[in-house]
């Protein structure tokens, strides 16, 4: 009757909109009655899983007309048939399941991909991947070699396209790594679906996930290297063991080179191993081969000096030398930005930002879940709590102590210990729940609040898919410029700039110049940089601008969305 009453109520609700209200008693008769039928006959066919069917009561109380909390209503009520009635995690195969989750989200991240040009580091990386380049320190040399791959696929798109596509491959990958894994924990598919969508979804995640970035590849590394020492930490054999904790090494490197503030969760990781097998570590026969695991990460590196001996975009002649080379790889100009935040007044305010963080990225109940997540790995497991709590916690401090403005993406390695823990609470607690029939709503309410948390965020990210602005701003700028002008760009704009210079090779007689911020006001570095430029006899276009600055300056002229000043 619940259900009969539900969808009279909504088919109501849709006559009215569509055709208004004059024959509306005769359609309400007809729904109670053909609704109620079909309810009855439900009741009849599925009597152990028909008592959700009252949940359907939210919305025939609900005193307002809204679709869309008919529509969640509606959908949470089928998700719990559904996950009544199939014993979900024993009737799919488990490959099934796992390629049909990551071919889903290949496909939602190529549907919300940015498809074009980037401003600022993601242009960097996409000039970069292309041509071959050197980006900032630390260099990333792994990131480009393996984008520049895919700059070389056959498919009919611009470099810049294929460079945002290695992020849906590297996002795509960490999502069934963390699939198995959480499966592999739970032995619930529904907990695995449930952790996917939960990270898939998050904003930051997902806005890596479909746009040139390195932080996708770290959070690749970072499952792995999770994956494999659970694994480790679960295989009996010794041979097994010690072959899982060298590929356990070889990764945590990898990762570590590709980006340093990973070194932290390493060493944490080797905390964890030194707690489950102090002994290995004490025979110094066992230290040969964990350093040798550790040598492939030094391969990519080689990349570095190679490139700047021919030249390349972003590399200087200091690389070809140790104190150079070093001075990059390391990235020892940023060394004073680690632990800038250590006051303790300052830093109760940065983990305050941190806990805005995790609700930019999560809905609350999703957090809510987490927590309750690790809870229940205390009482079951400790190592695995201390693990990914200790991951989390780690790389969350160093993230608060970090000065960058960058700090929802230096987040992300981060993210991934909450959305295993996530994964265990949809799957373990139904060992804690004395009434097993209420084991599907907890489960169908994490994972409606993962869905959820994806519709909520899909509008942006499907806008994102057409938004050509950066391209719509920088080709009429470079196009319109005067024979051999100079543009000054801050780094937003030089970086997308020099891309459709070098690698689309659009106006090779324009010099484009990044304005570096120096100890004086920026605004006040600009109008010496204009000044100097028009002293050398050139014709300056400015992407910035300021009033005051440039008031002993002559009049610019606007040029597309930028400022000439002409010679």
């Amino acid at each position: 009757m619940v259900a009969a009453l539900f969808l009279s109520r909504v088919a109501l609700e849709i006559w009215a909109w569509w055709a208004g209200s004059g024959v509306l008693w005769y359609v309400a008769g007809g729904c109670v009655v053909g609704f109620g039928g079909l309810g009855w006959w439900l009741g009849g066919r599925w009597q152990g899983v028909s008592r959700w069917l009252w949940l359907l009561g939210v919305y025939v109380v609900f005193p307002e007309m809204d679709f869309r909390v008919a529509v969640v209503t509606a959908v949470f009520v089928a998700l719990l048939l559904f996950l009544s009635a199939l014993p979900f995690s024993k009737s799919l195969p488990y490959w099934f399941v796992l390629g049909a989750t990551a071919v889903f989200f290949l496909i939602l991240y190529t549907l919300t991909l940015a498809p074009d040009l980037l401003p600022a580091d993601n242009g960097e990386f996409q000039l970069i991947a292309a041509n071959l380049g050197v980006a900032h320190p630390p260099g990333f040399p792994l990131y480009t070699i393996l984008a520049h791959l895919m700059t070389r696929l056959p498919i009919p798109a611009t470099p810049a396209f294929k460079v945002n596509l290695f992020s849906v491959l590297t996002s795509t990958l960490t999502l069934a790594i963390l699939y198995h894994l959480v499966y592999q924990l739970t032995q619930k598919h529904i907990a695995a679906i449930t952790a996917v969508f939960t990270l898939g979804t998050a904003t930051t995640f997902w806005a890596q996930a479909t746009t040139a970035n390195i932080r996708s590849l770290t959070g690749l590394f970072t499952i792995l290297a999770l994956y494999v020492l659970i694994h480790w930490q679960t295989t009996p054999q010794p041979q097994h063991s010690d072959r899982a904790l060298l590929v356990f090494i070889t990764i945590i490197s990898l990762g570590i080179a590709h980006h340093a503030s990973l070194v932290f969760m390493g060493v944490w990781f080797g905390i964890c191993v030194l707690w489950r097998n102090p002994a290995y570590w004490l025979k110094p026969r066992h230290w040969i081969r964990p350093f040798l695991a550790t040598l492939p990460a030094l391969l990519p590196l080689f990349y570095l000096p190679w490139r700047a001996t021919a030249g390349a975009r972003g590399a200087t002649p200091g690389l070809l030398t140790l104190p150079g080379f070093l001075n990059h790889v390391l990235a020892l100009g940023f060394r004073g930005d680690f632990f800038y935040f250590r006051q303790p007044a300052i830093l109760w305010e940065r983990f305050k930002v941190m806990g805005n963080v995790l609700t930019f990225q999560f809905s609350p109940w999703l957090i809510l879940a987490m927590c309750l997540g690790f809870l229940l790995m205390w009482r079951q497991d400790r190592w695995l709590t201390f693990l990914l709590g200790g991951a989390f916690a780690i790389h969350t401090f160093i993230t608060a102590t970090y000065r960058a403005p960058q700090t929802v993406e230096y987040m992300l390695p981060a993210y991934i210990p909450l959305a295993i823990s996530l994964g265990y609470a949809a799957g373990q607690l139904t060992i804690f729940i004395r009434q097993q029939n209420l084991t599907p709503l907890w489960q169908t309410g994490l994972l409606l609040a993962a869905l959820w948390q994806g519709w909520q965020h899909f509008p942006s990210f499907a806008w994102q898919h057409t938004d050509h602005s950066i391209r719509d701003y920088t080709q009429p700028l470079l196009q319109t410029a005067p024979p051999d002008a100079i543009i000054l760009a801050d780094w937003h704009w030089a970086t997308p700039l020099w891309y459709l210079q070098e690698v689309e090779g659009q106006r090779p007689d324009v010099e484009i110049r990044f304005v570096f911020p120096t100890g004086e006001p920026y605004a006040e570095t600009w109008a010496r940089r204009i000044r100097e430029e028009l002293t050398n006899g050139r014709s300056v276009i400015a992407t910035h601008y300021n009033q005051d600055a440039y008031a002993t300056l002559p009049p610019p002229e606007p040029l597309a969305a930028a400022f000439l000043f002409r010679q």
